[in-house]
């Protein structure tokens, strides 16, 4: 299958998610990069206690993330999602964030490290926003964690702040294309529990 056509089911397929589909995104994404022309899709969802309509509930945050390989070292991402109370209040977009990570390191029997900035809009910044990103993996398969570090800068805050979104888990591999990644993500109060799918085309 060639790249343009790859790209091209990879973006209906993202556009079918959002269509179907106070919050925070699950950091969906470790410090591998895809490779040069390659396509990758993330699909989950975040589970997390959150206020709505002056009481707190359980939601759903389904999410999905399209990214392209831009060089073997060099990786674009587009990140959106919503959020379903699971018992009321009305669902509603989350926004969309843009980021470009880059490689610095990959041993395949030690470690990977990558770095990244972007931004988007979105109810996580309250508006606009933008984000940087430091990113490690543990590739021990005795050890498949992985660790994401996002500072962000809230551009419609009253005053300059820079938020603290710290997430980590176990990256699963399921085939040389698929991977499962099950986490924890924190951006003090907020809590939520990831889970998703990553597969590369």
């Amino acid at each position: 299958m060639n790249t343009r056509l790859r790209i091209v089911l990879a973006v209906g397929i993202l556009a079918g998610v959002v269509l179907l589909s106070g919050c925070l995104f699950n950091l969906f994404q470790t410090a591998r990069t895809i490779g040069a022309g390659n396509v990758g899709l993330t699909i989950g969802s975040g589970l997390m206690d959150v206020e709505i309509d002056e009481g707190t509930t359980w939601a759903l945050t389904p999410q999905a993330r399209l990214t392209i390989g831009l060089g073997d070292r060099v990786d674009f991402g587009v990140h959106t999602g919503a959020m379903f109370g699971l018992t009321g209040g009305q669902p509603g977009w989350m926004g969309a964030t843009g980021d470009l990570k880059f490689s610095l390191f990959d041993d395949p029997e030690a470690f990977a490290l990558s770095l990244g900035f972007g931004g988007g809009y979105g109810v996580e910044f309250l508006g606009w926003g933008v984000l940087g990103e430091v990113l490690f993996d543990s590739n021990l398969s005795v050890l498949p964690i992985f660790i994401v570090y996002q500072p962000t800068i809230p551009l419609s805050a009253e005053d300059f702040a820079v938020w603290h979104h710290v997430a980590g888990g176990l990256k699963l591999t399921l085939s040389e294309k698929a991977r499962i990644l099950l986490q924890v993500d924190l951006r003090a109060p907020l809590v939520s529990f990831g889970l998703a799918i990553e597969i590369d085309f």
